[in-house]
């Protein structure tokens, strides 16, 4: 399983190390990531996690061995136009805003707060932290950070912000939050665990889904009832194998909203009964491969079940993006490139049988 920044964050800090957290909080223009993007510096010089590479990164990497000795934080303006734009790989040149954020494990209320965070990860919850973004604030300082577990409990705090006005997020990730426009004031952020892709069917197609999945980042459960073909040999890239009839499965399962799932077995009948179960589960996604042809019959036999109609909207079929794939191996880039546009917000539900 691939560690999410925090959790490496938290591990550092554990470990007694002095780090810096960069991370993008707004952005203009062509830039290298997105709002959201982050990097641990150490004091070592080891990167972690990314903000963008090339002249913006490592000016930030600069900045961050300066910080350790100031001891504070800083709010970082990056602006680039013309040839150094070119240069740095940012086409039409941008502006990006990025909070370099002192974590040093002697503050007693900064290491506590992260632990807290990955608990809540690995027990796959999701969390908001709020992070107050102010220039120059002492890495010593308390009060600067606020965990809102789900169940509403909270942990650290500041002033000027209260839970109940932290803004409803919705599908979005990372919000910054200014009470005064002229200047930033509180970043907040829905962390997880990374998604996990609960590949049922262990075929030609799915080996290079899972490769392509792990690839970008899911966590990978393949399950299938041939051992022959749920192999760590077929799948190294797996976090867990599962061999299992595909109804019983199901009861040992844990989907969460985080999940997304795909359906990819060897026939019409597998398929249906997969996608039963999972219709039944809370996850993000649910995806089906096959002919419009196949995937109707399906249809039509679950909606004669008493499956809703409306439900079973929410599901891709045929799954994958139409990039006109053929091989295996284009198929899977084509469920892949599905997938990640779902894990992103904005994403336009289909018609059924369309």
């Amino acid at each position: 399983m691939k560690k999410n920044i925090y959790q490496t964050a938290c591990e550092l800090l554990l470990s007694g190390q002095r780090i810096i957290l960069a991370k993008t909080i707004r952005r203009s223009g062509s830039t290298p990531r997105d709002v959201g993007s982050m990097c641990i510096i150490t004091e070592t010089g080891e990167l972690f996690g990314t903000v963008g590479g090339g002249l913006l990164e490592y000016q930030v990497q600069t900045r961050a061995g300066e910080l350790f000795k100031e001891k504070m934080s800083c709010l970082y303006p990056f602006r680039l136009t013309g040839r150094g734009a070119a240069e740095a790989g940012m086409i039409c040149g941008g502006e990006v805003d990025l909070y370099l954020d002192p974590l040093f494990p002697e503050n007693q209320e900064t290491l506590a707060l992260f632990q807290a965070l990955a608990a809540e990860m690995t027990a796959n919850r999701t969390v908001r932290l709020v992070t107050r973004i102010q220039d120059k604030a002492p890495a010593l300082e308390t009060v600067t950070r606020m965990l809102v577990r789900e169940d509403g409990t909270v942990m650290g705090g500041m002033a000027g912000l209260a839970p109940e006005d932290l803004p409803d997020m919705g599908k979005a990730s990372f919000e910054l939050v200014s009470p005064d426009p002229a200047k930033p004031g509180f970043f907040v952020e829905k962390i997880r665990l990374n998604p996990r892709v609960f590949l049922f069917g262990a075929g030609h197609v799915s080996v290079f889904v899972a490769q392509l999945a792990r690839l970008v980042g899911f966590d990978l459960t393949v399950i299938d009832d041939r051992p022959e073909f749920a192999s760590p040999e077929r799948f190294p890239e797996a976090d867990d194998l599962i061999v299992s009839d595909f109804r019983q499965v199901f009861d040992t399962l844990d989907i969460s909203k985080n999940a997304y799932i795909l359906i990819i077995t060897r026939g019409h009948l597998h398929d249906k009964t997969v996608l039963e179960k999972a219709l039944s589960t809370p996850a993000a996604y649910i995806g089906m491969i096959g002919s419009v042809r196949k995937r109707n019959l399906i249809y039509k036999d679950l909606m004669d079940e008493g499956i809703p109609k409306e439900r079973l909207e929410s599901v891709y079929s045929p799954v994958g993006l139409d990039i006109h794939a053929e091989t295996p191996e284009e198929i899977a880039v084509s469920i892949v490139a599905e997938l990640i546009k779902a894990r992103n917000p904005g994403k336009k539900s289909r018609s059924l049988l369309s």
